[in-house]
């Protein structure tokens, strides 16, 4: 698969082909956007990555041009944006037909997460990972918890990362799981994702400042609740951004 990156700069490229060569991507940059809409049959990319911040005359056109030509299934087209993308540009990438708008830092672990979630979403990716993983945001309500096996004492903290087959999980009192071995399954812990909580029983795989957890079992409708909320992350972002336009008119 193709990825187009239209981007003034160099330094994207470096981060995304080490990160999406595992997927079955490759990288191919203009650093004309001109030139990109021009060769855009030619090239025929299953993915755009479109810096909005270099080109901000450019991108609206040539999103126009690529949902004429191919549904958002089709080719996913991604908007590189600051943090003051004007809230009516976020509106018009929406009506227009964009997959999701990233962050200008694609070295962040969360941003990086993010478009891969987006192209997993709309695109089958050769990947051996074949679960999505995103590092939820402080307007996220997720959670996690457990019960110490051994002390009986509750441990909550904070959830870093989170896929459908695992978490990995900051405790906020430090120091109060190191003592448990690699390995350990702990039974009935607690995952909240928005509105449900979800009883979980998990093995811990890793243990440092953050503790990894591979989960091993739900309760019901548990696997199918976590699964959706990984899953829509993408519409939520675009969603959330769209309401907000809607709301300052």
């Amino acid at each position: 698969m193709k990825l187009l990156l239209v981007a003034g700069s160099k330094d994207y490229a470096n981060v995304l082909g080490y990160h999406l060569k595992p997927l079955g991507f490759e990288l191919e940059q203009e650093t004309d956007p001109v030139r990109a809409i021009e060769r855009f049959e030619k090239l025929a990319p299953q993915t755009i990555l479109f810096d909005a911040v270099d080109f901000p005359r450019h991108w609206k056109p040539f999103l126009k041009l690529v949902r004429e030509e191919r549904p958002r299934d089709e080719v996913v087209f991604l908007l590189i944006a600051a943090r003051d993308f004007p809230q009516e540009d976020v509106a018009k990438a929406a009506y227009l037909g964009v997959n999701g708008i990233m962050g200008q830092d694609l070295s962040d672990k969360r941003e990086l997460y993010r478009l891969e979630e987006i192209i997993r979403r709309y695109r089958s990716v050769r990947d051996k990972r074949n679960y999505t993983r995103l590092v939820p945001s402080v307007s996220e309500r997720v959670g996690f918890a457990f019960t110490h096996p051994t002390r009986r004492a509750l441990v909550t903290g904070s959830v870093s990362e989170l896929s459908i087959q695992g978490s990995s999980f900051l405790p906020g009192l430090p120091g109060a799981a190191t003592d448990l071995p690699i390995g350990i399954e702990i039974p009935h812990c607690s995952l909240r994702v928005e509105d449900a909580i979800i009883s979980v029983d998990c093995r811990l795989t890793r243990n440092r400042e953050e503790l990894g957890f591979q989960f091993l079992g739900f309760s019901e409708g548990g696997h199918t609740t976590l699964l959706r909320y990984v899953q829509t992350r993408a519409q939520r972002d675009l969603k959330n951004a769209t309401s907000q336009e809607a709301r300052r008119d």
